[in-house]
């Protein structure tokens, strides 16, 4: 008598039918979205330690402004060469848009996720001094989004940026 090898046919049909099932489920993990709002929040991220860096190299303050009206939707880092604040006439570092090439889709915003983020919401602004120091007793939180997924950048009272998942 001759021993049956390999899988039946009903067997094979289970086993594609469940790998179908965990790559629809799990196919959203995987999703352009979601790579780009990660991508955003570790550029931002990156970015807070930049400014920080340009504000010890340059020896004077530099600050990231946030303008996250409609269709300006960007944030900038700035040199405040003249040390009057930051206003228009200081020079661009760097510019950062979204809702525009690979960030399309992604909007940012602003976030008082505490009672002292909403105490600091006047500005937009995040500055250090020309020795590196975060100007702002408060932290400060950026929500980065497309549709429902979301992670937040939070500067916290050190000016160092942390990505999470929920406002802190």
């Amino acid at each position: 008598m001759k021993r049956a090898c390999g899988m039946s046919v009903i067997e094979l049909i289970i086993v594609i039918t469940i790998l179908g099932i965990l790559i629809a489920l799990g196919g959203g993990w995987f999703s352009s979205d979601r790579m780009r709002v990660n991508q955003a929040a570790q550029i931002l991220s990156a970015d807070v330690t930049r400014a920080r860096l340009e504000a010890l190299r340059r020896n004077v303050p530099v600050g990231i402004r946030f303008d996250f009206r409609p269709g300006a939707n960007r944030y900038e880092i700035v040199a405040d060469a003249d040390q009057n604040g930051l206003d228009s006439s200081d020079p661009v570092i760097s510019r950062t848009q979204f809702g525009a090439g690979e960030w399309g889709r992604v909007q940012g915003s602003l976030r008082q996720c505490t009672a002292a983020d909403a105490a600091a919401a006047s500005s937009a602004e995040v500055v250090f001094d020309a020795r590196g120091v975060y100007q702002l007793a408060t932290s400060r939180s950026v929500q980065l989004s497309i549709g429902s997924y979301s992670r937040f950048v939070n500067i916290n009272q050190q000016g160092r940026a942390q990505i999470r998942t929920s406002c802190p």
